[in-house]
C-alpha cells in the first residue's frame, strides 16, 4: 500500500518547481530508556536532514504538496555523575501529502496553512557502557502521522524570504519493544516472543516533531537559499512497562535549491 502511494505520486508529479534541502546541525539531547537504566542521560547530538517538496496531482486531487524527509541523528551522552557513557541514534524516513487549507495575500507577503497525513519509519538503537548482559536496546517503528504547516513568504531587504513552521504528530502504527525483564537472547536466539510487536498510538507514544526555519536567498534572483532552522524532536513511549524518551533540540544550517521540472 505504501509503495503504491509512492509510485502513484511519482507518476503524477505536475510540471512545477521541486525544492531540495540539505541541513546539518548540532544541539543537546536527553535520553531515558528504563530497559537499560532508570536514569536519564544527557549530552550532545548531531543531525543530518534531507528534505524534498513538490506539487503533485494524486488520485485526482490537485495541488497536493508531496514531501519526503530523511533524518539521521546520533547522540553522545553521559550520566549525572559523568562516569558512564551512553550512545543513541537512528534513521527516520518519512513521506507525506499536505493540502492547502487557507491562504492570505497581503501587499508584500503571503501566509498559507496546510495539513495532511504522513507515513514514517524509524530504526535506531541505544547503547549503554555499564550494562553487561543487555547493553543495547533496539528501536523500530512504522507510523501514520499527521502534519500541519504554516508558511509565510515576505520581502525583507529587497529579498524574498520564507519562514516555515511544521509540526508532526505520530498517531498510530507498530513498534518493537522487548518485554520487561526479557533479554534479546530470549527473543532472537530462543525465539520466545512476548508482546514484542506493539500497537503504538498517540496515548502510549505521545510524541512531537517540529521544525522552524527561514530561507534566505544568497542573491536577489538566486534559486539557492541558505536555510537556518531549529529542529525539535520530543519522542516518548511506554511499552511493556518500559519507559523511553528522547528529547533533542538542534540548531541547523543548510542550503535549499529550487529546480524547474519539465
Amino acid at each position: 500500500m505504501i509503495m503504491a502511494l509512492f509510485v502513484a505520486t511519482c507518476l503524477s508529479t505536475a510540471k512545477a518547481q521541486t525544492q531540495h534541502c540539505i541541513s546539518f546541525g548540532t544541539g543537546t539531547a536527553n535520553v531515558l530508556d528504563t530497559y537499560l537504566s532508570p536514569f536519564s542521560y544527557k549530552g550532545s547530538n548531531i543531525h543530518f536532514l534531507w528534505n524534498t517538496e513538490r506539487k503533485v496531482k494524486t488520485f485526482g486531487i490537485e495541488k497536493l504538496n508531496f514531501q519526503t524527509l530523511l533524518d539521521i541523528d546520533a547522540s553522545v551522552l553521559d550520566n549525572l555523575a559523568g562516569n558512564v557513557n551512553e550512545y543513541a541514534g537512528g534513521v527516520r524516513f518519512a513521506m507525506g501529502w499536505t493540502k492547502d487549507l487557507k491562504q492570505w495575500q497581503f501587499q508584500k507577503s503571503s501566509l498559507s496553512l496546510s495539513a495532511g497525513p504522513m507515513i514514517s519509519a524509524y530504526v535506531g538503537a541505544v547503547y549503554n557502557e555499564r550494562n553487561g548482559n543487555n547493553p543495547a536496546q533496539a528501536k523500530a517503528d512504522i507510523m501514520i502521522d499527521l502534519t500541519a504547516r504554516a508558511k509565510w513568504n515576505f520581502l525583507l531587504f529587497k529579498k524574498n524570504m520564507t519562514l516555515n513552521y511544521q509540526i508532526i504528530w505520530p498517531m498510530a502504527g507498530l513498534a518493537f519493544s522487548p518485554n520487561y525483564g526479557q533479554s534479546y537472547y530470549e527473543i532472537f536466539d530462543k525465539g520466545n516472543s512476548d508482546h514484542n510487536i506493539i500497537f503504538a498510538n498517540f496515548v502510549n507514544m505521545p510524541s512531537i516533531r517540529q521544525h522552524l526555519s527561514i530561507d534566505i536567498p544568497l542573491k536577489k534572483t538566486s534559486q539557492t537559499r541558505m536555510k537556518i532552522s531549529y529542529l525539535g524532536y520530543f519522542m516518548q513511549s511506554k511499552f511493556n512497562n518500559l519507559r523511553y524518551h528522547s528529547y533533542t533540540n538542534t540548531f541547523m544550517i543548510g542550503l535549499t535549491k529550487f529546480f524547474k521540472r519539465l
